[in-house]
């Protein structure tokens, strides 16, 4: 099914095996359990990443009417169990308050340090449709009971829940006891009172279904995938729902071939990767084989299994036996994911209730904002992908209403292609990496390795470092404020002013222009042919704010060539703006950054970062000043604000 051959490098499915080592017994272990589910926690004070598991069903019994295991409603429970992950100990939690009546089938989603539940079925027939939070703040765990005002999707089960774009709680299909629903609400967690709103989409929408799954990607896309539609058919579709900077909801459909329809399976998104795993067919058969794990890459509009890019629904015998496949044969289990790792427990495979615990790396040797490119024949849904208008609409679409960075339409489409082109730029620097290895000559480096491609941090960059004495290009003031290199511990982060003779300068960090004849061919491959070009280079080296580290040398990676001709297209965009912007919110506003380029990053990282992967689409960004002295990297700073710009 897969067609690794065909592709420059294809990231598949990952493999899943058992969580090792962890502890929890007696009443902390979840023990056996199916319809729960999962939520990852962000660190706290006291606490690393926490995974709540809450509610599902204990025990099941057959089927009255078909004869299939089924959920016996008296199994259903309301406990609540937290997994620590670098301490990897289960530990069921009491809190305070009125906690929710027991339920499985619910859905749950977190905010910031709290997880909220709605919906779902128990005992008593359907919960109602009432929120419940739960407060994990400041390791105070109590129940909270949320007052909403009006009409909601009200009581149903086997729906969908998730926080799209940090802010609203979307709630999508489901069943309400009576038919199987269609319907999307939203309710702003900005905002009070608290309302749900019934959305009114455009574009495709996706029929009516339960037991689907929904998941938020980082940028504010919330993902539907699979499901059952009401005559019982298991559906393989997938849908993206985005909100534009107007307010208007827009859902379109995803691109690929899905390994398998399915539902009563478990989504989770790492990155731009939704990872797929489980589910059952019609009768509640489960799916078996390479079907039983998939991904789709939303960056490169493709779905792939375990051998890499699906191309047919025609699942193909293998003689290997895989073991992670046969793991992943189960429904109604819970999956999250906390990093790059995806987590998953419970569910339940033909009559056996399950409580193991699995764990996978979202993709080896590939971090969380890469791309997978698709193989050079395989067919992509024009209506959604990365190199499609209708994919990006919701980036694209916001150029007249959204100030970002700039009311410059340019700008933004330059991050736009970006984004498109990640996809293409790995798998060059793979191929790169790959020559390197062999040949040893600087030049066949400096071929297989363009500027524009994004550098990992092993990538060689002595072609771009290495030309020679660096000479001073830029004057410092001499009375510049600047940051110790020695100040160590908690200390670290305090400023003292010092004289300038006692650092080295900050422009010698930077390659003057390219005045070597000798070394013009070389030096020609490298420099950037437009600000377009140059955008690229700066944003995968420098926008990375999980995995940027300060070169060693301190060595600057753009000369000061590439550096005017940024300043200019800035300068271009300032020309054409008036005096006083008009920003209306959302709107991020950041303080003085006084170069401080590692605390920039660690906001980026704890509150979204602007791009087409993070939340540019929907919020804009605002710096105050004082953009540069103090800090030992003001040239990333400011490098990186003006391209930004």
């Amino acid at each position: 099914m897969g067609t690794a051959g065909k592709a420059a490098w294809v990231v598949p499915a990952p493999a899943y095996r058992e969580v090792e080592g962890w502890e929890g017994a007696g009443d902390d272990s979840p023990g056996y359990r199916c319809g729960h589910s999962l939520t990852v926690i962000a660190p706290t004070k006291g606490h690393g990443p926490r995974l709540i598991l809450f509610g599902g069903a204990t025990a099941i019994e057959a089927g009255a009417s078909s004869g299939l295991p089924g959920i016996r409603l008296a199994g259903v429970t309301n406990t609540v169990h937290s997994y620590d992950v670098d301490k990897r100990r289960w530990t069921r939690l009491h809190p305070a308050g009125d906690p929710p009546s027991p339920r499985a089938a619910h859905s749950a989603a977190a905010v910031g340090t709290m997880v909220v539940f709605q919906g779902g079925i128990g005992p008593a027939g359907h919960s109602t449709d009432d929120l419940y939070v739960l407060d994990l703040t400041n390791d105070k765990f109590k129940w909270h009971r949320v007052v909403v005002q009006g009409a909601g999707p009200g009581p149903r089960y086997g729906h969908c829940m998730d926080l799209v774009a940090q802010r609203y709680l979307v709630s999508v299909s489901g069943n309400d006891g009576k038919r199987v629903l269609s319907d999307a609400w939203a309710l702003d967690t900005a905002q009070k009172p608290y309302k749900w709103q019934k959305l009114n989409p455009d574009g495709d929408r996706p029929s009516a279904r339960m037991y689907g799954t929904a998941s938020a990607r980082s940028d504010g896309m919330l993902l539907l995938c699979g499901g059952r539609d009401a005559s019982g058919t298991p559906l393989s579709d997938a849908y993206g729902l985005l909100m534009h900077t107007n307010g208007q909801w827009e859902w379109t459909l995803a691109p690929g071939i899905s390994p398998s329809p399915r539902y009563q399976h478990a989504a989770v998104f790492v990155g731009a990767r939704l990872h797929v795993t489980g589910g059952v067919l019609r009768g509640g058969r489960a799916i078996e084989g390479e079907g039983a794990i998939a991904v789709l890459d939303t960056a490169a509009g493709v779905w792939l299994d375990r051998n890499g890019i699906v191309t047919s629904r025609t699942l193909k015998s293998t003689n290997e036996h895989d073991a992670s496949s046969d793991l992943l044969r189960r429904c109604r289990h819970a999956a999250a994911s906390v990093g790059s790792q995806i987590y998953i427990y419970g569910g339940l495979r033909g009559d056996i209730l399950l409580d193991d615990f699995l764990i996978a790396e979202n993709a080896p040797f590939q971090s969380e904002t890469d791309r997978v490119p698709r193989s050079e024949n395989q067919n992509r849904n024009p209506n959604f992908n990365s190199d499609s208008p209708s994919f990006q609409q919701y980036t694209n679409n916001s150029h007249e209403t959204a100030p970002g960075f700039s009311t410059d339409k340019k700008s933004i489409d330059m991050l736009t292609e970006a984004s498109a082109a990640e996809a293409e730029a790995v798998s060059a620097v793979w191929r790169a990496a790959k020559e390197a290895s062999v040949a040893s000559s600087e030049d066949s480096l400096s071929e297989g390795i363009g500027s524009e491609s994004p550098l990992s941090e092993t990538s060689p960059m002595n072609d771009d470092l290495d030309d020679g004495p660096m000479q001073p290009d830029v004057k410092l003031h001499s009375r510049a404020v600047v940051v110790a290199k020695e100040a160590v511990g908690d200390l670290g982060c305090l400023v003292r002013q010092l004289s300038l003779d006692q650092f080295e300068n900050e422009s010698r960090r930077m390659h003057p222009a390219n005045n070597d004849q000798s070394n013009s061919a070389k030096k020609a491959l490298n420099r950037q042919r437009s600000p377009q070009g140059l955008h690229k280079k700066v944003i995968s080296l420098l926008l990375r704010p999980r995995n940027w580290n300060a070169p060693a040398d301190r060595a600057f990676f753009l000369d000061s060539y590439e550096v005017g001709e940024l300043c200019y297209a800035a300068e271009q965009i300032f020309m054409q703006e008036p005096t006083v912007l008009q920003l209306k919110a959302p709107v991020k506003v950041f303080g003085d950054l006084h170069g401080q380029f590692g605390d920039l990053m660690r906001l980026f990282d704890e509150y979204g970062y602007p791009s087409t992967a993070g939340d540019i689409t929907y919020i804009d960004y605002l710096f105050l000043g004082d953009y540069v002295d103090r800090g030992q990297h003001s040239l990333e700073t400011i490098t990186l604000l003006l391209l930004l710009k």
